[in-house]
């Protein structure tokens, strides 16, 4: 025998790689092979593949319920990739099919230089294309059509979710509260979701006693455990009590008000709603409370957390959160104090300040949002005028958008003589009236919306004035709750200083009005205008209460500019600066026409 013929007989070794996408496909058949069904039959068409080219299986490698589109993601590829390098004397990799080790043809070409430079060759043993260029042309071709056979396959099961979503279906599995059913219907039995008997009443407690304002999540944790709150057990975990994150998630969620979100949309679902939507709107509310601005849902809660900075820290160029603590004394008493976050890294001296010194200042706060009589009859008699005086330059614009109707109108009718004449070209029409209706629709959009602008600017005011009657007053009598609601509304944040004085921003267009109040003054005492934000301005240096810190200092910090930057439509500081009629001022600066100087 010639020794191409005595290597042809020598026993080769052969590695299998058994791969199934899903864990589910790992539990049929389990009384069978403890692999599942699908991985046993691989095995066998595997082992018949290695006989064929007479391969001794030295180890196998099994990679159940891993769908991952690349092999990186693949720990047991990896592995076996690892078992190559050890064993230089392996010959084959034997796959049930190429589409069971690749997904997509990078992948493929990667891992065929990988083998060829270990010797080591991948057969295939539902495909069986020889050798030769011709049988490596065929191996390429397969593993591109398996990928786009998978990203066929992702974008359908992405369209039928979708659907699935639009039709008020579960995506995925039910949520804690609820349990996956199977459903009868017209004599077919469906997939569906149900109520849990047991869990449901416990979620909907979860949610009452979240709303009270009186647990933090860590409260409601310990709380809904002591009730008898447990998750599902699955496969990997048992049944237990629900974590605190998982509550945070569940509370947030609006499947349980009726909801499927699906990619950031929402629809109607199917399924029935544990909770209402005012309660779940409270629930939002006591979050957002807690959660929003910077803050943390933790067991120590107050209506200032979120609000506060350093006003030295500010003065210095940074921004640093003013955090709310509780201490609890020698005798059990507890004590309560904020204290700047940047103290903690050694940036900040500000001292430890008791809570009722900050409160107590962020209450004076409100004893100076008070407008002088004068001021407020002059500005309710100025919107009024103002808005009387717009009636005549909304005809006129009325007029005038009309007659930019009818032109447009013309122009249409003269392209569609055109068009029947054979004048221009149907692309060149096609254009022309393409511009035509998007300036229609402009102009109509214009039509449509004359005055309501001016109409809405002016009514914000005059409500805004309105809530400026006796704030302090209200903010004294008010709960924590509604306390915090009106600071949000009036105020952008405060600024805490070294005594507990508080100086503060405030939101429009209490901003705006408190500013027209001081060149008012400055105006009535025959005083040059001074520029809001400067020193030079006690007005409103009286307004933030500042205590000598940064007196005066009146700045729109969300926008880094000063409060005279136009951003309403009614500028009440520029009509008391301008000294002369009132009505440029309050025209719209955006809209169809060029903006009004």
């Amino acid at each position: 025998m010639t020794i191409e013929e005595i290597e042809a007989l020598r026993p080769r070794k052969a590695v299998l790689y058994l791969r199934v996408s899903s864990k589910k496909q790992t539990e049929t058949a389990i009384d069978i092979d403890k692999d599942g069904n699908s991985i046993a039959t691989q095995r066998d068409i595997c082992k018949q593949k290695a006989e064929a080219v007479n391969a001794d299986i030295i180890e196998e490698f099994v990679e159940p319920g891993v769908s991952a589109q690349t092999i990186e993601k693949r720990p047991v590829f990896q592995a076996l990739l690892t078992f190559l390098q050890d064993n230089r004397d392996v010959d084959y990799v034997i796959v049930y099919a190429r589409s069971r080790a690749f997904r997509n043809f990078t992948d493929a070409a990667i891992t065929r230089r990988h083998l060829d430079k270990l010797g080591v060759r991948l057969l295939s043993a539902r495909e069986d294309f020889g050798e030769g260029t011709y049988a490596e042309a065929m191996e390429a071709v397969t593993d591109i059509m398996n990928q786009v056979q998978n990203q066929l396959s992702g974008e359908d099961i992405r369209i039928k979710m979708r659907n699935k979503a639009v039709n008020g279906g579960t995506v995925g599995k039910a949520r804690l509260g609820y349990l996956n059913i199977r459903k009868d219907i017209d004599g077919r039995m469906i997939n569906s979701v149900g109520l849990d008997e047991v869990r449901a009443p416990l979620v909907l407690k979860a949610f009452e006693l979240y709303a009270t304002g009186l647990y933090s999540i860590e409260q409601l944790e310990a709380t809904m455990a002591d009730l008898g709150l447990t998750s599902r057990r699955t496969a990997r975990f048992p049944e237990g009590p629900v974590s605190a994150s998982k509550l945070h998630h569940m509370l947030k969620d609006p499947y349980y008000v009726g909801y499927v979100i699906y990619k950031g949309d929402a629809y109607p679902g199917r399924h029935e709603p544990i909770i209402g939507q005012d309660l779940f709107d409270q629930v939002q509310e006591v979050m957002s409370s807690r959660s929003g601005a910077g803050t943390r849902d933790r067991i120590h809660n107050h209506f200032l957390k979120g609000m506060l900075y350093c006003g030295k820290c500010f003065k210095l160029g940074r921004e640093s959160r003013v955090v709310y603590m509780q201490a609890k004394g020698r005798g059990g008493t507890i004590h309560e104090y904020f204290f700047c976050r940047a103290r903690q890294e050694g940036q900040c001296d500000l001292p430890y300040l008791p809570a009722y010194l900050v409160e107590d200042s962020v209450a004076e706060s409100y004893g100076r949002l008070v407008l002088d009589k004068d001021f407020e009859r002059d500005v309710r008699t100025r919107l009024e005028e103002a808005l009387l005086g717009e009636q005549q330059d909304l005809k006129a614009m009325y007029a005038k958008y009309t007659n930019q109707l009818n032109e447009v109108e013309a122009k249409e009718g003269r392209l569609v003589d055109m068009a029947a004449d054979g004048i221009l070209p149907p692309s060149k029409i096609r254009e022309k009236m393409h511009e035509l209706r998007v300036q229609r629709s402009r102009i109509e959009d214009s039509l449509a919306n004359i005055g309501e602008e001016i109409a809405v600017g002016g009514q914000l005011l005059t409500k805004a004035i309105d809530q400026i009657a006796d704030p302090k007053a209200y903010y004294e009598k008010a709960t924590d709750k509604v306390r915090r609601l009106l600071n949000e509304s009036f105020f952008h944040r405060f600024f805490v200083y070294q005594d507990g004085a508080v100086g503060a921003d405030l939101n429009q267009p209490f901003d705006d009005i408190f500013a027209a109040q001081a060149a008012y003054r400055s105006t009535k005492s025959s005083r040059a205008v001074l520029v809001p934000g400067s020193a030079q301005s006690p007005e409103i240096g009286a307004v933030l209460g500042v205590s000598g810190v940064l007196t005066g200092q009146f700045l729109d910090t969300k926008n880094g500019a000063d409060f005279s930057t136009p951003s309403l439509l009614f500028k009440l500081k520029s009509i008391y600066s301008n000294h002369g009629s009132n009505k440029a001022t309050l025209v719209g600066l955006t809209g169809f026409e060029p903006a009004t100087p």
